[in-house]
């Protein structure tokens, strides 16, 4: 009985997956060559600029150093994860103002019911890159070292794309250079129950910050690397008709760019933010990627006009005064799981 049972739900997933895969629409990503980005090739930067203004991502192939690190960067991700849940909680914040260290299930994200919803399938380490005091790292094994090398990489390829399409030019210039990126190691556990519950790792959202930096996510069955399901993964909201898209990015060797709110803002809409989500995969799946954030310095002040400002976080009338540290405190309080709830 047991085995029939196991055998329909098997059948049910392989159908249920075949099914939404018809009704899936794959992005045309947008990837350049590293060599013509640092070559400044107009074609290619033209792509670049377009991709980010029309489709809210794109990607850089061929970063020296880069596939090397991630590789190392997963593995030891892994072996993280396969600690015990007390073992990885003991680098957990200890108070609700901290963030840096491991995180389990302390999202929350909105759906289009207006009803919110835990990301409880969601497990996060943050560490600021580069290296800083207020960092926490496990004794169990070296996640330091993959971590920090990685992110340093995403930290300047990401500091060159914003120099590239300009987005550190509005309003007299941001000045990044003592600003710490925040890193953040993503794992996605297997789902127990994906049909009838809700269909997403992350739901809908925006990067807060400046500008996103990520990997290509990595897939895992019974700890054996697989191909991303076909159901599953990123998939972004087109800026330029609102449809949400599936990113194909399987190449270890392809470096993500995404625009933050913050970034429209201090653009006043010139560039816009990347609305994104993660689809869950059937069956006994697990996700690994990262993610590192470019935050303005908190004292910022910016006086935007963008349509943002009509959000209740920005505190203030369009024209008016708002700073980065408010515009974040915000952001944390709206998204944040609180104990009480």
């Amino acid at each position: 009985m047991n085995h029939w049972r196991q055998v329909g739900i098997a059948l049910g997933l392989v159908l249920c997956s075949s099914a939404c895969a018809e009704d899936i629409e794959v992005l045309a990503l947008d990837i350049i060559s590293y060599e013509d980005f640092i070559q400044e090739d107009p074609v290619s930067l033209q792509v670049l600029q377009n991709a980010l203004l029309e489709k809210g991502i794109v990607g850089v192939r061929g970063v020296p150093g880069y596939k090397e690190r991630v590789l190392k960067f997963i593995e030891t991700a892994q072996a993280f994860s396969a600690l015990p849940e007390d073992a990885k909680e003991a680098y957990a914040p200890k108070s609700e103002e901290a963030f840096l260290g491991y995180e389990r299930g302390k999202e929350k994200f909105q759906r289009p019911d207006g009803s919110w919803v835990v990301d409880d399938l969601k497990v996060s380490y943050y560490a600021f890159v580069p290296e800083n005091p207020q960092n926490k790292w496990p004794h169990e094994l070296d996640l330091q070292s993959p971590f920090l090398d990685l992110g340093d990489v995403m930290r300047q390829m990401g500091l060159a794309v914003m120099q590239t399409i300009g987005l550190l030019n509005y309003q007299n210039g941001i000045c990044l250079d003592d600003v710490p990126r925040v890193g953040r190691m993503l794992y996605y556990r297997k789902s127990e129950n994906t049909i009838g519950g809700n269909p997403f790792w992350c739901g809908a959202h925006f990067d807060h910050s400046l500008f996103t930096t990520l990997l290509p996510a990595f897939y895992f069955s019974n700890g054996e690397a697989i191909p991303e399901p076909i159901e599953a993964g990123l998939f972004v909201k087109s800026i330029s008709d609102g449809v949400y898209r599936k990113v194909v990015a399987n190449d270890p060797d392809v470096l993500l760019f995404q625009v933050g709110e913050f970034g429209q803002l201090v653009s006043n809409d010139a560039i816009r933010a990347t609305e994104h989500r993660v689809h869950k995969a059937y069956g006994n799946v697990e996700r690994y990627t990262m993610a590192l954030f470019c935050d303005a310095p908190m004292d910022t002040v910016i006086h935007s006009t963008s349509v943002l400002t009509q959000d209740p976080r920005y505190g203030a009338k369009s024209g008016e005064a708002c700073s980065y540290q408010h515009w974040n405190a915000e952001t944390f309080k709206r998204f944040h799981v609180d104990k009480s709830e």
